[in-house]
């Protein structure tokens, strides 16, 4: 009797600690069971988001305690490339749907959604040397700087060439960059007479530059698709920067940087 009496009050106490157990685990955490604890978000974008993406990095951090946003900014084909090589990456936001496309056709990437536009506009520096006052003025030997074609920037640039009807050989083009804050640099350092880049980037850049409007007919809008990238070991923290970028909060930070609302469907 006294092993059979023993036994039961191990069972017992057992089954005491498997509870207690139990409901540690299922509401130990004030975000539940479900809710990733922390870590790091690696986030591929466009250079152009620059500005607003360490903003939204920063609230990112701030409403999820433990997590750290890793920022990877550079040109959409860059980026692309470094996801097509394996480089860690959770999100990925490009300034153009071509490099996304790519990366779904390739089962790189999943679905996306446009979050944000943009524009092009012709800047010179504030003494302007070569006296450009409008896209005209670059046939006049203007030392111009522009985006590879292979980047979004210089793509979305031959559109607004063609839509103007000046050529390639009708400028005097001095180098053609990777990223947008290239050519921002370039003019901004006195390395160029004139260069094209964003909106966004010329505003970012104050006085620095002197902005010249483009006629409305000859400009490209730029769109920005957003999406997880299929590799992600991290789907939950990044549908919820996603949902960041995308909500009011987002949003806001964007359009108070010039970025244009998502086309509407």
């Amino acid at each position: 009797m006294r092993r059979w009496t023993m036994l039961g009050v191990l069972l017992a106490g057992v089954l005491a600690a498997a509870g207690c157990g139990g409901g540690d685990s299922s509401g130990g955490g004030s975000g539940g069971s479900s809710t990733p604890k922390g870590g790091t978000l690696n986030v591929f974008a466009a250079a152009s988001l620059t500005a607003a993406f360490t903003k939204l990095a920063r609230t990112y951090q701030s409403d999820h305690p433990g997590w750290t946003v890793k920022l990877n900014l550079a040109g959409s084909d860059q980026l692309a490339a470094q996801i097509e090589q394996g480089v860690p990456a959770d999100v990925y936001a490009a300034a153009s749907p071509k490099y996304p496309e790519e990366l779904q056709a390739r089962d790189l990437l999943g679905a996306t959604t446009t979050f944000a536009t943009n524009s092009l506009i012709l800047i010179v520096p504030p003494s302007n040397p070569a006296h450009v006052t409008s896209p005209e003025g670059l046939k006049k030997g203007a030392k111009l700087v522009v985006g590879d074609p292979a980047v979004p920037v210089g793509s979305y640039t031959e559109t607004v060439l063609r839509n103007l009807g000046i050529s390639d050989s009708d400028l005097n083009i001095v180098s053609k960059e990777q990223d947008v804050k290239s050519v921002l640099s370039k003019v901004e350092l006195g390395e160029a007479d004139a260069g094209f880049v964003y909106v966004t980037d010329a505003l970012s850049a104050g006085d620095k530059v002197k902005q010249l409007q483009l006629p409305a007919s000859a400009e490209a809008t730029a769109t920005y698709p957003i999406g997880i990238v299929s590799a992600s070991n991290q789907t939950e923290a990044a549908q919820q920067w996603i949902d960041l970028v995308t909500g009011p909060d987002g949003q806001k930070v964007l359009q108070d940087l010039a970025f244009g609302p998502p086309p509407s469907t």
